[in-house]
């Protein structure tokens, strides 16, 4: 989270458990939904990593500045831009849509990949400092000098944000809008501390989920065809 570890581990503490529920209900009920009903504990996860870097950086900690932030990216920068549409395929109903998250996971592990793997050849290149009072990640990219960094957000708000934008399933589409807004929100009034401020909205966003789990995840009616897609119809949120 970007205010204190303090705010942190009390996030993780909220979303971990809300996170386990969300799991536990969806393999009952309709594991389709199990990738996005796993949203609280990842983000919880994330948010109890960036409270270890919180201390890092105030030398309470063993562990390394870089390495926690390793812990964090790894989420930011690896994790969401693939696993993000692979949630929304995975409950999807129409083919059409299905290959389109399909190809926009690929181009979100190929961008992930791209802004992540380098970090860990080159921890040289990662920079954690304190801004106004949140934690301002500034490493280097393999992008620099090519291509501007409000080009790589907007980008990664794409192709974050389309799959739950044109889902099939109301109440994830509405979902969809509260991420958008919290990308351009984080992006215009926290720019100086984009990554941090952006995932602890999102983290809180993330709790949504579970009332999106439990309105519309149900048994499948049957295990036939593309992943049950012809007879699974998901409730609308």
């Amino acid at each position: 989270m970007c205010f204190s570890a303090t705010a942190s581990f009390v996030t993780a503490g909220l979303l971990v458990p809300s996170g386990l529920y969300g799991a536990a209900f969806a393999l009952r009920h309709d594991r389709r939904y199990l990738p996005l009903a796993s949203f609280p504990l990842m983000f919880g996860i994330q948010q109890f990593v960036e409270g270890g870097l919180w201390l890092a950086l105030g030398g309470s900690t063993a562990i390394g500045v870089d390495t926690a932030a390793l812990g964090f990216l790894a989420f930011a920068y690896f994790l969401w831009p693939f696993y993000v549409p692979l949630a929304a395929r995975s409950i999807e109903v129409h083919a059409e849509r299905r290959r389109l998250f399909a190809v926009l996971a690929l181009f979100g592990f190929a961008l992930g990949a791209s802004l992540y793997l380098p970090l860990l050849v080159h921890r040289e290149w990662i920079t954690v400092t304190l801004s106004k009072g949140s934690i301002l990640y500034g490493p280097m990219l393999i992008y620099d000098g090519y291509v501007p960094r409000s080009v790589i957000r907007a980008f990664y708000a794409l192709i974050v944000s389309v799959p739950l934008l044109f889902s099939s399933v109301d109440s994830v589409r509405v979902f969809g809008m509260l991420i958008l807004f919290s990308v351009v929100g984080s992006a215009i009034a926290y720019a100086y501390a984009f990554v941090s401020v952006w995932c602890f909205f999102a983290a809180l966003l993330s709790l949504v989920v579970i009332a999106i789990v439990r309105r519309s995840a149900r048994p499948m009616a049957s295990d036939d065809g593309d992943d049950g897609i012809a007879t699974a119809h998901p409730r609308a949120g």
